[in-house]
């Protein structure tokens, strides 16, 4: 083989691997964002909220708080308790509870300002008073799904890893607690294996890991959080195809009740 022949073999290679280097980097998920970032993009709660298909309207109602998640005003916090009042918002408009989901949404519409989220927060707020008013329940969890996705890709989008991740906790967190509440109540082991999310809470555990701005690290709710979430996880790999003890569910619905109150404090 003469030698130009060889240099334009090795040439057209180099160019080749150019060409797919580029192409990832222009791809999400491409080498050059996952270079950017290593936090994962994480699943929708509502796979947990399957297990409500079997569940009668009246009982998911009854898992609905009674009272509204509240904390203080400060951008941890509204992140993760954005993304637990969407879990709830899901919740009572299962339970077809007007009351209880009038309340959320005022209270969610208290979180966007430092969140930059008021212009997607804002519109859902609107969209849920005119259905609810209505009992438009099934365009009204429709509406919930799209809006949520939004405020989602927006964070993701913007680069906003750190509240994109806190709100998906919160969200994550409520589902699993109100979920295995109900399980709980009316126990069946079988139906429990909707809580077995190994990959969610793997990929929750690595992007809090991630996390490392100072005003958020260094708060003692943070680290409680973490550490909690963690136990959490701990459970959930537990799990085998029999599916999870009521001891088991009162351990899950003690620590996400405990990630709540951290948040709180």
């Amino acid at each position: 083989m003469n030698r130009r022949l060889i240099i334009g073999m090795i040439m057209i290679v180099i160019l080749g691997l150019f060409a797919c280097k580029q192409k990832a980097a222009d791809t999400p998920g491409g080498e050059t964002e996952q270079g950017s970032t290593t936090f994962a993009p994480l699943p929708s709660f509502k796979d947990v909220y399957s297990a409500l298909d079997q569940i009668k309207v009246r009982d998911i109602s009854a898992a609905v708080p009674s009272s509204v998640y509240q904390t203080r005003q400060e951008e941890v916090r509204n992140a993760f308790s954005l993304g637990l009042l969407t879990a709830d918002a899901v919740l009572a408009a299962k339970g077809r509870d007007k009351g209880k989901l009038s309340d959320i949404s005022a209270q969610m519409m208290n979180l966007t300002s430092l969140l930059g989220l008021e212009s997607e927060v804002n519109r859902l707020g609107d969209e849920m008073k005119t259905m609810i008013e209505r009992e438009d329940w099934e365009n009204l969890d429709k509406a919930l799904d799209f809006h949520k996705a939004d405020v989602e890709n927006k964070l993701w989008e913007s680069e906003n890893f750190d509240n994109y991740t806190l709100m998906l906790l919160g969200g994550w967190i409520e589902a699993a607690n109100r979920v295995a509440w109900l399980i709980h109540e009316d126990y069946n082991a079988d139906r429990s294996r909707v809580l077995a999310q190994k990959g969610t809470f793997n990929s929750l555990v690595s992007n809090l890991e991630e996390i490392s701005t100072p005003h958020i690290v260094d708060q003692e709710a943070f680290q409680e959080a973490k550490k909690l979430t963690k136990e959490v996880q701990a459970i959930i790999r537990s799990h085998d195809s029999s599916g999870f003890s009521k001891v088991q569910l009162q351990e899950i619905i003690t620590k996400t009740d405990e990630i709540k109150a951290a948040f709180q404090k």
